[in-house]
């Protein structure tokens, strides 16, 4: 009886495992015969083809599921797939009808405002805002060339550490130096040039860019090294392609211009560049900032009130226009320019936002509305802190918090040219806010989106008029 039952038990192990290489092999046929992806994406007047390239991303994709040669590196898998982003194809999200109703109602707000300009000042648009916005550009062009030529000096250290040239200490003491002389000689040649306020912000930004892609550069090569080290001294199979270091100086060049801020080993290519989607983006970008414009010289005569209005008043007049440059700026940025420079490089991952706009807690809208630098914060500070640091959710949740809130206001320092904690503190009051909007009355209900879009519309006017009213004080009548 006990033989019949043990041989009963070796038939079923075998019966198992040979169902399970079944299964497996299914598997990796239909994974080589979706070696092509191709999302349909309709534009006004084409229709185009998104298709990813064969090779590279695809021919591995096979090994992402299977286990990790070190269980510490699992967060630095590839998480970047072929995908469009919502607004290319709105009608799978909000629908085409109340996507070109919100289109046309700011082009005929625009045309309005522009009457308006014609009537008072006899030329449609009031160019005299833009060459102050636009003063000592120059800078913006030299601190952008300075630091990628700067990332270069981050791409040899890193490539010294993988190879085992140089110590791990030497490593880590060489990237603080980078950014360090990163962040000093910009804060410093930005402050020394009278700019606007806004291309002040913008070179800030791009400061911002550099350093978070070169510290992910090096810190993702750095650990990954590190992973390969224990596997062979543990003699692990490194089965995980996108769990090895790549360092190579073509791959480094991708990274530095694709639009994200995550570095992967390997990325998702398109197969081609479609340049009537270019053409398309690029007019829907020059519109969006155009309008951008014409409501930002409206709302300049509202902010030289600061001294003679209530301040209800200031932020029932400033809640709109605030609103809207802030919608148009996301637009223009983070669909038009982001889906620019994605095609022109043939980056196939298209999510660089979510639909926030549906959010219904705080920490939905934070997830979604900026995917890029949310990608970068969930690996490279909330995780990493739980897994270096040993912090529990809660702390890792406020040093991710914290981190963005210092970054958000080190490019209000460089827009503005002085220190004033405000945007940082209301970032970290924000904490209490997604505690609140989890209650059962808030999530997932139309009431908490209103309740969103409520603390919105108030959040920007406040915090832009708390800005203003310093800036005015200090700096305004140098303006134009």
């Amino acid at each position: 009886m006990i033989e019949t039952e043990n041989s009963s038990k070796t038939m079923f192990q075998q019966r198992t495992k040979l169902e399970q290489k079944l299964v497996k092999k299914r598997k990796e046929d239909k994974e080589k015969n979706n070696e092509k992806v191709s999302i349909e994406s309709s534009t006004s007047k084409t229709t185009s083809t998104f298709k990813v390239k064969k090779g590279g991303f695809d021919d591995d994709k096979s090994s992402i599921g299977e286990p990790p040669h070190s269980p510490s590196l699992e967060r630095f898998s590839s998480t970047s797939k072929p995908r469009e982003s919502i607004l290319t194809t709105p009608q799978t999200d909000i629908g085409w009808g109340t996507f070109n109703y919100i289109a046309i109602c700011y082009c005929m707000a625009g045309f309005s405002m522009m009457a308006d300009t014609y009537i008072e000042k006899g030329t449609l648009i009031d160019f005299e805002l833009f060459w102050w916005l636009i003063t000592n550009w120059q800078v913006f062009v030299v601190v952008s060339i300075g630091l990628a030529t700067w990332s270069f000096f981050n791409y040899f250290c890193t490539c010294l550490v993988v190879r085992d040239k140089i110590p791990n200490s030497i490593s880590i003491f060489l990237y603080v130096f980078w950014q360090f002389i990163c962040f000093s000689l910009s804060i410093s040649y930005v402050m020394a040039h009278e700019m606007s306020p806004i291309l002040s912000g913008g070179t800030g930004l791009q400061i911002c860019v550099f350093s978070l892609k070169n510290h992910s550069y090096w810190h993702t090569n750095y650990f990954l090294a590190k992973g390969i080290k224990k596997a062979k001294a543990d003699k692990t199979p490194i089965i995980r392609k996108d769990l090895t270091p790549n360092i190579g100086f073509s791959h480094f060049l991708y990274f530095m211009i694709a639009p994200t801020l995550v570095f992967e080993t390997q990325f998702p290519r398109t197969k081609s560049i479609r340049y009537s989607y270019i053409l398309k983006e690029t007019l829907a970008a020059t519109g969006a900032f155009l309008m951008f414009y014409v409501v930002l010289c409206k709302t300049g005569p509202i902010y030289k009130q600061i001294d003679s209005l209530p301040l209800i008043i200031l932020l029932l007049k400033l809640s709109l226009p605030s609103m809207s440059l802030w919608m148009l700026g996301f637009y223009g940025v983070f669909h038009c320019l982001l889906n620019i420079f994605a095609e022109v490089t043939r980056y196939a991952d298209r999510e660089f936002y979510q639909d926030w706009w549906n959010a219904t807690t705080f920490d939905m809208w934070w997830r979604k509305w900026n995917r890029p630098v949310h990608k970068w914060m969930l690996r490279h500070v909330y995780r990493d802190s739980m897994h270096t640091v040993k912090l529990n959710k809660f702390f890792a949740l406020f040093s991710t918090f914290l981190l963005s809130a210092l970054l958000h206001e080190f490019v209000m320092i460089i827009s503005f040219r002085f220190i004033r904690p405000i945007l940082s503190t209301t970032m970290l009051l924000q904490i209490g806010l997604v505690n609140f909007t989890q209650l059962d009355i808030l999530q997932k209900t139309r009431f908490g989106n209103v309740v969103m879009w409520i603390t919105v519309f108030v959040g920007q006017p406040l915090v832009q008029l708390l800005y203003s009213t310093q800036y005015s004080a200090l700096v305004w009548n140098n303006g134009p």
